[in-house]
């Protein structure tokens, strides 16, 4: 191999791995937008499981209230 074809080859080699950077560059950004918009997601799903929480000890409250108030036999 010539000095010439061996300077083009890693030329070649130099610009596809700059081809390869960028790309993963791209998707790291990509990722990180997507790991945002998850977080918030769960961080709403947290949210909505405490109210969810809530909600059912409070309906088992006024359920066991009720059944308290029926004669019993």
């Amino acid at each position: 191999m010539t000095s010439k074809e061996y300077i083009a080859s890693h030329d070649g080699q130099i610009a596809r791995l700059e081809q390869v950077m960028t790309a993963l560059a791209e998707a790291q950004v990509k990722t990180g937008k997507a790991e945002a918009k998850l977080f918030t997601a769960m961080a709403e799903l947290a949210r909505s499981q405490a109210e969810t929480a809530a909600a059912t000890r409070s309906l088992t409250r006024q359920w066991k209230a009720y059944l308290n108030t029926l004669r019993k036999n």
